[in-house]
């Protein structure tokens, strides 16, 4: 069965997009990983009754070779129960925002924004505004970036609708020539 041209774009974006950020993703954002998280900012606040903790100002978190950078990081964490002296005990992250300038990094590829959510109980992180992705010389650009964790699907979308309108999603890719390279010649 031949796809239309419209079609195999989108399974190749969908499979260029769940690699290009599912992929990595999966290890930092299920726990996966045993690696300690590690957070800079310029300043930290912390609300233990809320659990809550807001890290502003050039914020990073690193857990081993992947990065996320924004002007604010606020995490949420799983209440669960209460200590002995009464106050709310807090567990392990259930939400992470980054809020302004975020950029997402790993070894492989780059993807920014202006907003992300990682939310543990949807299994997704979503990248908001002006959301362009990197992988090598392969480009896509939208409004909203959601990717499923355990799937690694991801959707890309934009607010503009309708041929010939700018800011619709866009993708640039480019063959894999050690593909080609290995590919039996044709007669």
């Amino acid at each position: 069965m031949t796809q239309s041209p419209a079609a195999l774009g989108m399974a190749i974006l969908t499979a260029t997009l769940g690699f290009v950020f599912g992929g990595v993703a999966l290890a930092q954002a299920t726990g996966a990983s045993k690696s300690p998280i590690d957070i800079t900012a310029d300043q930290a606040e912390v609300s233990n009754t809320r659990c809550v903790a807001v890290w502003r100002g050039s914020a990073e978190a690193v857990q081993d070779q992947t990065r996320i950078r924004a002007d604010t990081l606020t995490v949420y964490s799983r209440a669960k129960g209460t200590g002995a002296d009464g106050r709310p005990a807090c567990g392990g992250a259930d939400r992470i925002e980054a809020d302004g300038h975020v950029y997402y990094v790993t070894p492989d590829q780059n993807a920014r924004g202006d907003h992300a959510v990682y939310a543990q109980a949807k299994d997704q992180i979503v990248l908001t505004g002006d959301v362009i992705v990197v992988q090598g010389q392969n480009v896509a650009r939208g409004d909203k970036l959601t990717i499923t964790i355990s799937t690694h699907e991801a959707t890309m979308e934009s607010n503009a609708k309708g041929a010939g309108k700018t800011g619709r999603v866009r993708a640039v890719f480019y063959p894999d020539k050690t593909a080609q390279a290995d590919s039996p010649a044709k007669p």
